[in-house]
């Protein structure tokens, strides 16, 4: 009995995706020509041949001999085999990934915070993965940061360019942000003393401080500014049908186990990454 139930969810979801596929199909037909820069194979190629990008922030999108991996890019990549996309994304900095989903159809970033700002920006299947940020200090740091106004007054703040809390924290006000345009030199900048204070999320902390041979207890949270929901954002031109099979096989994952398995794998545990010794929500 259990060999026939493997086998029957073996052909199950991509029987569901096929026919998801060949409803968008009938509906596109249906629809006539308001799809604008549909490409020449229909809804079904579309979802298999939208383009990915995404950035090198590790743990959660990080090159390595075997391709592009990380919590979020190894999500992705197992959503893309589900929807039978073979097309590897490509890394850039995550500016330029930005300008692109705002100027593209049939595009799609990883690992994406999802914050009110970007609501209607973007078209989003998720959360892929779940972090907690911080701003990181030295630790034994004279710096009493127990405030936003307590951070406004360190010399400089190093901030993902681009990310969701350099656009939180400049709608704040602050004027003392120093752009990453590559987050992984955000350590070695705090410890060579050029920025004060250093947000991040808490795995990407861990994961450099391993990376450089650091022990992880010469940093230390100050202050927690939020915990997030990442994304697969796509592009607002990108129509829902072609998104649908993503969604679908998300929702895969989380029946076959699949999703936790990977989140597993990178140490992702809501909660207790970081010590909340003064919290804030930033991204909320």
């Amino acid at each position: 009995m259990f060999t026939n139930m493997l086998s029957l969810r073996g052909w199950f979801f991509p029987a569901v995706v096929a026919i998801a596929m060949q409803f968008a199909n009938s509906f596109a037909a249906l629809a006539g020509p308001s799809s604008q820069n549909m490409p020449e194979q229909g809804y079904i190629g579309a979802a298999r041949d939208i383009r990915l990008y995404t950035e090198n922030l590790p743990p959660f999108n990080f090159r390595s001999e075997n391709g592009i991996i990380g919590v979020g890019a190894d999500v992705v990549a197992a959503l893309a085999k589900l929807v039978g996309h073979s097309r590897p994304p490509e890394m850039l900095p995550w500016k330029r990934v930005l300008s692109i989903l705002e100027k593209e159809p049939y595009a799609a970033a990883f690992s994406m915070v999802r914050i009110p700002q970007r609501e209607n920006e973007f078209k989003w299947v998720g959360p892929i993965t779940h972090a907690q940020t911080a701003f990181y200090q030295l630790a034994g740091s004279p710096l009493k940061i127990t405030s936003l106004d307590d951070a406004r007054m360190v010399s400089a703040i190093g901030v993902q360019a681009g990310g969701a809390s350099e656009r939180a924290l400049r709608a704040l006000g602050f004027t003392n942000l120093m752009s990453l345009y590559n987050p992984t030199n955000g350590l070695q900048m705090l410890l060579s003393g050029r920025i004060s204070l250093w947000e991040t999320a808490d795995l990407m902390a861990i994961s450099q401080s391993r990376a450089l041979g650091i022990d992880p207890d010469m940093i230390e949270p100050a202050l927690t500014v939020g915990e997030y929901d990442l994304y697969l954002a796509f592009s607002l031109t990108t129509p829902d049908t072609v998104i649908l099979p993503w969604k679908q096989a998300l929702d895969e994952l989380h029946r076959n186990g699949v999703f936790d398995e990977i989140q597993a794998r990178y140490g992702v545990r809501i909660g207790t990454n970081v010590a909340r010794k003064t919290s804030f929500s930033l991204l909320n």
